[in-house]
């Protein structure tokens, strides 16, 4: 246990924000594998100029076409203000032990589940393989699944029948969850000539981040931003700016406003200066906005009581200021059923509007051998059988549209933890993923029985 926890910590400690890369977390996944006596290798990839690298292990047979990929992220979302890991002392990146908590950045989304999942390969009987299983450390899978799509792409995925994902779900069996499609719409705000009789103000508007799969747990903060613009001492916009990660509630958000009225209340003043001469009609903004509720209104008719929330989510996660406009990036999680890109069609009257990418649901048969696997090692393992869904988006739906048996499993809670300051993962439950998988991995790969009630 105390091998497990000290792996964990020096996984945290190493930053691999996805737009940075991943060279330095890769690095330390291939010590540890070969501190474990597990062969392994990486491949380089190059996307957007960002230079990533997938961590690859094989074990067992190489002649079947019924083998095992445990895949695991290795990137994390940005760690967001520092000064709120308060857990950490400040910084995300100083793993942190308080009680049953080990706090720090990926500590549940989700790269020490790597710790877990190669640690379960070294306590296994290799001599007993029947069937081929592959560990792969993805890159990027916070901004669009990337390395997931280039294993699929380089046919990394083809002869395996089963997969085991890493994401935090307290050791819940994840067998279904919800689509995803990020968005771009582009407003078209033009300036508009002439100065006008007030001022510009500066503001700046605190939300509260959460992961945009539960946006009921955050406050967002450009929505604030344009709730002010609807105020009738708003005589326009300059400029308006906030977010970053689109899968994330933002907790920032800057507005330069134009007012009529100097003596119009305000949430700070930065500067006195007086206004440029141009400015930008708030009109469109609010427009656009309203779009926005009506599209979220209409998701919320249809429910499916198997998630939690139980319909279909939105969140604006990122908004900036752009020549002719303002771009909206957004994402859509939707129940089984909603098509993501019919749901915004009506957006498409009030702006640009783009889909970036798509991710597919997941629906994995509560009756496949690979659910009733990791439904036995619970059992073994004295947690009980927990089968579950999932609100957000993740690697196995890909895997899941390319053939393969997904479920989706890791230690830690998800829901109001992972994607804000003080995510922490519960140390016990690091040693149980490692034992649910090494009891998974049995019965599937080493001609054990499924027993279980």
């Amino acid at each position: 246990m105390l091998e497990l926890v000290t792996w964990a910590k020096r996984f945290i400690a190493t930053p691999s924000v996805s737009r940075m890369g991943n060279e330095a977390i890769a690095e330390q996944a291939i010590e540890l594998l070969e501190e474990l006596g597990i062969p392994a290798r990486s491949e380089t990839v190059v996307v957007d100029g960002v230079q990533h690298r997938a961590v690859i292990a094989d074990i067992g047979p190489a002649d079947r076409d019924d083998g095992l990929l445990m895949i695991t992220h290795l990137d994390t979302v940005p760690p967001g203000d520092a000064k709120a890991w308060t857990a950490t002392g400040g910084d995300p990146y100083s793993p942190t032990e308080e009680g049953n908590r080990l706090y720090g950045l990926g500590s549940a989304d989700a790269k020490v589940d790597f710790v877990c999942k190669a640690h379960a390969l070294a306590s296994i009987d290799r001599d007993r393989l029947q069937r081929p299983i592959r560990l792969v450390g993805t890159f990027a899978e916070e901004i669009g699944l990337v390395g997931a799509r280039w294993l699929v792409d380089q046919g990394l995925a083809e002869g395996f029948r089963y997969a085991l994902v890493g994401e935090p779900s307290e050791l819940q069996a994840i067998h279904a969850h919800k689509g995803y499609a990020v968005f771009e719409a582009r407003v078209g705000a033009e300036a508009v000539c002439g100065a006008h009789s007030g001022y510009c103000q500066e503001q700046l508007f605190a939300g509260h981040s959460a992961h945009s799969s539960t946006p009921h747990l955050g406050c967002n903060a450009i929505e604030a931003a344009l709730e002010r613009l609807t105020l009738p001492d708003v005589t326009g916009f300059v400029s308006i700016s906030g977010g970053g990660a689109v899968n994330k509630v933002p907790d920032h958000c800057e507005l330069v406003a134009c007012l009529a009225d100097a003596s119009a209340p305000s949430l700070r003043a930065s500067s006195s200066e007086p206004p440029p001469p141009m400015m930008r009609a708030a009109k469109p903004l609010l427009e656009f906005h309203r779009g926005w509720r009506d599209l979220l209104e209409q998701l919320s008719e249809l429910k499916n009581i198997g998630f939690d929330p139980n319909i279909s989510v939105g969140s604006l996660g990122r908004v900036e200021t752009c020549e002719g406009g303002v771009s909206f990036y957004f994402d859509l999680r939707p129940i089984p059923g909603v098509d993501p890109l019919e749901a915004v069609r009506p957006l498409e009257e009030l702006a640009e509007v783009r889909c970036i990418r798509s991710n597919p649901a997941l629906a994995t048969s509560l009756n496949s051998k690979l659910v009733r696997a990791v439904a036995c090692a619970q059992e073994q393992l004295g947690i009980g059988r927990n089968l579950g869904t999932k609100a957000t988006c993740t690697e196995a739906g890909l895997l899941s549209a390319n053939g393969l048996e997904a479920v989706v499993v890791g230690a830690g809670p998800s829901v109001g933890n992972v994607h804000r300051p003080n995510e922490y993962t519960r140390i016990s439950e690091l040693a149980q993923a490692r034992d649910l998988y090494r009891l998974t991995i049995e019965a599937l790969c080493s001609g054990g029985e499924l027993r279980c009630s």
